[in-house]
């Protein structure tokens, strides 16, 4: 059966996003593992960072609302979105304050529930951004990105050092990384643990930096990564290529890219998703008689038909002769608004042709006007 992720988090389904923060801090402060003494405090924490995950973000409260608690959370619950912080879910990607849950319990300055496995002093994550057009879209795309990025340090291999005995196990962490501390709360006696301050967490400490990186392990390059960009992408979606990020000597290893994509606008359709919108320009003759009319699609000749009688601003559908959807197998729609011109002059043919055809309308008002016109 699935969660309800409203009577996780104690509100109801009208409750706006300050209401739903607000149920999630009082619940994160109770139920954190590190400082319940509730048997089941650490299942309780992953469901109300489910929950939040989902009743935050617009387009999953969305859907979960639409089908319902059954299985309102496939595909988008919890554990699927980024973070770290237990469940699947970071608060601070929702305006949440990380250090306003804990700070009452002694622990401030986002030192919290780091373990002293957690090595990594830098920030090995890479943003980069690029525009595609709607053809690349359409067909998927391979694009070559150039990006800033830290890299090993040949000369030292990483290490800050050129030598390997310039590298000192750090006196005040004893080469842990983190020093340990004790603080009092209204929970008691509470041991803490922080980055040592003079390692920087790494747990060593270097007499002689490498000329060439400082003694950081990395130096900056520019690189040219290749991406695949999937078919159907949207514009906004961010693709993560991992490995490709930038170099943490402490951790030997490599963060990753983080692409955003943005789709070039074009000059004959619109985009709504995987559904496409474009404009076609017809005589009132075709509209009248009905017509079958051919035109250019990204890399197909598409036939649509025109129904007789067909009046101005009729929009007509092609099913799947959109663009390939990016999370599921299958392409959008193609909706194609119909635009009747009306000819500014006429021949003196078209017009007693226009006439004859006036009479078999039997309005004699008409007729009247029309000879008054053209006499």
């Amino acid at each position: 059966m699935a969660k309800d992720y409203y009577d996780i988090l104690g509100v109801d389904k009208e409750a706006s996003k300050e209401d739903i923060k607000k149920a999630y801090k009082k619940l994160a402060k109770k139920y954190h593992p590190d400082i319940s003494k509730e048997a089941d405090a650490e299942a309780k924490f992953k469901d109300i960072n489910e929950a939040a995950g989902v009743l935050l973000n617009d387009e999953k409260r969305q859907k979960y609302d639409t089908y319902g608690s059954a299985d309102g959370a496939s595909g988008f619950g919890g554990g699927g979105f980024g973070g770290g912080f237990g469940g699947g879910f970071n608060p601070s990607d929702f305006g949440i304050n990380i250090d306003d849950i804990f700070e009452q319990f002694g622990f401030g300055g986002g030192g919290f529930g780091r373990s002293s496995s957690s090595r990594g002093r830098n920030d090995t994550k890479v943003y980069s951004q690029v525009e595609i057009s709607l053809d690349e879209v359409y067909h998927g795309v391979e694009k070559k990105i150039k990006v800033s990025r830290d890299v090993e340090c040949s000369t030292c291999e990483g290490r800050g050092a050129e030598n390997p005995k310039d590298l000192e196990i750090c006196s005040t962490c004893g080469g842990n990384g983190q020093v340990i501390g004790v603080q009092q709360s209204i929970l008691g006696t509470i041991r803490t643990q922080k980055t040592c301050p003079d390692c920087r967490g790494s747990g060593k400490k270097i007499k002689n930096p490498c000329n060439d990186c400082g003694g950081s392990g990395s130096v900056n390059e520019k690189e040219t990564v290749s991406v695949k960009i999937p078919k159907g992408i949207e514009s906004g979606v961010t693709l993560r290529v991992s490995g490709k990020g930038s170099y943490d000597n402490e951790t030997d290893s490599y963060g990753d890219l983080y692409l955003k994509i943005y789709i070039k606008k074009h000059k004959d359709l619109d985009v709504d998703g995987a559904d496409l919108y474009m404009n076609l320009d017809i005589n009132f003759v075709q509209a009248i008689l009905g017509d079958e009319i051919d035109f250019e699609h990204f890399d197909k000749t598409l036939s649509l038909k025109i129904p007789d009688g067909t009046q101005p601003g009729t929009i007509l559908r092609l099913k799947g002769k959109g663009l390939p959807h990016f999370n599921y197998n299958g392409n959008g729609d193609l909706y194609v608004k119909v635009n009747v011109e009306i000819p500014t002059k006429s021949s003196k043919e078209q017009k007693k042709i226009l006439m004859e055809y006036a009479k078999t309308l039997k309005d004699k008002g008409l007729m009247s006007r029309l000879k008054g016109l053209f006499s």
